[in-house]
């Protein structure tokens, strides 16, 4: 089953506990937040494997090099993006099919500072230029309701200048896993001009 608006809090917060619970090395917090944030997508991209790997989609992220042969990478423009395919003739001799992006489903976009909301208006931006029919953005927690809120504020006209379906999903940052900073995924959709929660199962 395709991921759609009654299902994407359940796999996102899937993806959480997956990455939560997963052995992460590192050998100082610089390396294991780094870590964890890759694990963080590994562990969101297989959720989405789950509903969409074979056949006629195909899956871009960093971790995932079935695509290497057709495409000659892993990753697609966004941190992950869920794509069907078709084909078309090559020229040569010795006709082959080559596959090609015939449409997108999700493009899917993480960051996670803290510092300042520049990297964020960045990589937000990517999601105005894309022609998904879904995007999701994700960013990490602030200690208050009030600076998320600042954020989605600051977000709503970068969302309203997208195409398809949006939302934005809050997940502690790599640096409070495992402590008592830690809180569950907060997701948000773009509709009608502002932002509404999306109900999220129980964390487990």
């Amino acid at each position: 089953m395709p991921v759609h608006h009654a299902n994407i809090a359940q796999l996102v917060l899937d993806a959480w506990n997956d990455a939560l619970h997963s052995e992460v090395a590192g050998e100082n917090k610089r390396d294991r937040n780094r870590n964890r944030s890759s694990k963080w997508v590994d562990s969101l991209a297989r959720r989405f494997w789950e509903h969409y790997e074979g056949g006629r989609y195909r899956l871009f992220w960093s971790g995932n090099r079935k695509n290497q042969e057709q495409f000659g990478r892993n990753e697609m423009l966004f941190d992950v993006a869920v794509c069907s395919v078709s084909v078309t003739r090559s020229r040569q001799r010795k006709a082959q099919n080559l596959e090609f992006i015939a449409e997108c489903h999700w493009q899917i976009e993480s960051e996670f500072s803290r510092t300042n909301t520049r990297e964020i208006i960045i990589d937000m931006s990517k999601l105005v230029m894309g022609s998904a029919e879904n995007k999701l953005f994700i960013a990490a927690h602030r200690s208050g309701g009030k600076a998320e809120a600042d954020i989605l504020e600051q977000c709503s006209e970068i969302a309203g200048r997208c195409a398809g379906r949006v939302y934005f999903c809050f997940v502690s940052h790599p640096d409070d896993w495992n402590t008592d900073r830690q809180s569950p995924p907060a997701l948000h959709e773009w509709v009608a001009g502002g932002w509404a929660m999306v109900s999220t199962p129980a964390a487990g």
